[in-house]
């Protein structure tokens, strides 16, 4: 299945994306958020191996790390790397929704560096958020704005052309919905309506591209090699349907 240009299921998005996770040693939760986060991003149009593969590689290089600590003062609470890397969105974003969780919206949240932001807007959607807004400007100056309306409608609005899951590397702010006004001025805005997007998907599938076989790589690792001594520990499938 290694091909680019398929179309594959829900299901098969949070198989391959949770084996892709565990692939570059994310810990099994995070990965199975990451493929979580995967759907939602799927579920809206997204090409989810095209909002993943950064973060993959970057694991997988050691450019970025899953290490990170948690500082609050009186005004803001703070999230970053403890290491001289930047932070992976996949662990970025699991922190966030559990920060939301425990302190709901009280205050402004700041992620330093992370390498992929529409990851944690994928798992802020996959979390069912609603009145959170987030906002970055990444490393090529272009900004980005996503105000979660409710759990079914958001809505995006950027200073650029740039797609929102190619903009890479930045501080992420996390905030209530009426706490900031929006800083972009003249911006392109995007409407979704969650419950249109699942509907498409679920009758033409999740289309993926060119980026396609690097997930499927990131997934083979965790495949049993086929060997007498993988067989006779029971890896493989059985030779009839009573096995």
């Amino acid at each position: 299945m290694p091909k680019s240009d398929l179309t594959i299921s829900l299901n098969e998005v949070l198989f391959y994306f949770t084996r892709a996770g565990f692939g570059v040693k994310a810990p099994i939760g995070v990965s199975e958020d990451f493929a979580r986060s995967n759907i939602w991003a799927a579920q809206n149009g997204f090409d989810p191996s095209e909002c993943s593969i950064l973060a993959l590689d970057n694991l997988d290089l050691k450019k970025s790390s899953l290490s990170i600590k948690f500082e609050k003062n009186s005004k803001s609470s703070h999230l970053f790397c403890t290491e001289e890397k930047v932070l992976s969105s996949l662990e970025a974003s699991v922190s966030c929704v559990d920060w939301i969780e425990f302190n709901g919206l009280d205050g402004e949240l700041k992620i330093s560096n992370v390498d992929c932001p529409f990851l944690i807007i994928a798992s802020l959607g996959a979390s069912q958020c609603s009145g959170v807004k987030a906002s970055w400007t990444d490393q090529d100056n272009n900004s980005f704005e996503v105000n979660f309306i409710d759990d079914s409608k958001w809505e995006m609005i950027s200073s650029s052309e740039t797609s929102i899951e190619l903009s890479h590397y930045a501080d992420v702010y996390i905030s209530s919905l009426d706490a900031v006004k929006s800083k972009i001025q003249n911006g392109k805005n995007k409407t979704f309506n969650l419950e249109n997007e699942k509907l498409k998907v679920l009758n033409n599938g999740v289309k993926v591209g060119e980026k396609w076989p690097e997930i499927y790589e990131y997934f083979s690792r965790c495949l049993v090699k086929s060997s007498a001594e993988s067989r006779a520990s029971g890896a493989g499938a059985g030779l009839v349907d009573t096995d």
